[in-house]
Order: structure tokens, then sequence, then C-alpha cells
């Protein structure tokens, strides 16, 4: 064979192994990449550890069936109000501020409280059972308030027929942390002859005006 020839073969056949070994080392490279990446992808378990999340703390009333979200700090586990006209039997509260009556500096507290409708309250349907309960309910005495209703109708939780009322609370001649307050009355039906059960929240704005509505969808 000629040597010219023979050269040209030779040099073909080093530029096609120097290809393919250049080929090889890209290969090895992407492949040593994706293997870094993978590595620091979590695994499945902890993947689903940190989707899923802890469940939600609750407040679980047996008396009355009830159950709603227990909210965090600055909220705490157990219901400020006082027992008229309905005994509370669980609920939640936070403090909004202090106020001043009576000469006395009073601690206002945000309530998310349940318990069982006394029967001086349980009126011929659910509506006018709301209406009652939110007329009688009033944690705003001690200052001078001003009630407009937002929205009132039906609704249910889990299952039950129930009535719900929202409303906001303004006060006038106060000096106080908050300048309104929201509000609302839930009337749950139980039925087989059991005495409705209700819910009532109350919030001041310097709370998050957001929290009324996050209580009232957790009711169950």
């Amino acid at each position: 064979m000629d040597p010219v020839r023979r050269r040209r073969k030779q040099r073909h056949r080093v530029e096609l192994m120097s290809a393919f070994a250049l080929i090889t080392l890209l290969a090895l490279a992407a492949i040593a990449m994706l293997v870094m990446r993978m590595a620091k992808l979590p695994s499945t378990a902890s993947l689903s550890a940190v989707t899923s999340g802890a469940p939600q703390a609750e407040v679980a009333d047996v008396s009355d069936g009830l159950s709603y979200q227990l909210l965090s700090a600055p909220w705490r586990d157990g219901c400020p109000m006082r027992d008229s006209p309905v005994r509370w039997t669980s609920g939640e509260g936070a403090v909004a501020g202090h106020v001043v009556s009576g000469g006395h500096s009073v601690t206002w507290w945000a309530n998310a409280c349940s318990g069982v409708l006394p029967a001086g309250l349980q009126q011929a349907d659910l509506a006018r059972t709301a209406q009652a309960a939110a007329a009688a309910i009033d944690t705003d005495r001690a200052l001078r308030h001003h009630r407009t209703t937002l929205s009132s109708g039906a609704t249910r939780v889990y299952g039950h027929r129930a009535w719900v009322i929202r409303y906001q609370v303004r006060f006038s001649g106060a000096q106080l942390a908050w300048s309104s307050e929201d509000a609302a009355v839930v009337v749950v039906e139980r039925g087989h002859g059991q005495a409705p059960a209700v819910f009532y929240v109350s919030v001041p704005d310097n709370l998050g005006s957001s929290t009324l509505t996050t209580l009232i969808s957790s009711l169950r």
C-alpha cells in the first residue's frame, strides 16, 4: 500500500477514536451530573413528611359534638367568656388589649367558644334561634358599641343543618388598640331531641381580619 494512503488511514482512525473518546467523556460527565442531582433530592419518605405536615390542633367539645381549629399563639385553649347566657363547655381565646371600665383596667379577649343552647333561647326555627342567640350573647357591654349585621343564612356543619349570622361591632368614645370587631353566631341542629349546639366567635381587627372566617370554616 502506498505510504501516503497508509498515513491517511491511520490519521482517520486516530480522529475517529478521538471523537469516540470525547463522546464517551461527555456521556460520563452527564451521568455524573444526573447522579449528583438525584442525590440532592429528598427520598419518597422524607418528601411525604414535608408535604403532609403535622395535623392541625383542634378544640373538640364532647358536650355538643363540635370541633374547630385551635389557632396558634397568641390564641390558647380554654374559653375566656363567662357562662351567661350559655354555659360554655369548650373554646379558645386571645388577648386583644385592655380597656378601662368603671375605673378599672379590663382585659379584652377575642373569643371562639362552644356550648349547648339553653331552652330559653330556642325558637321555632333555626333562623330565629340564631337571632335570639346573637342578641343574648354580647361580650361588648362594657363599652358603647353598635352592631351591624353583615349576613344571615342557612349552612351545614358536618352534615347538620345550621344557621350562621355574621356581624360587625364598632365602638365609639373609646381609645382602643382596635377599631372594630368581627363576630358570628352559628347554631347547629343535633337531632334526636337534643338541644342545638352554638358556636360564638368575636375577633377584634388587631388580631387579623381573616381569623373569624378561618374559625368558622374549620367548624365541624
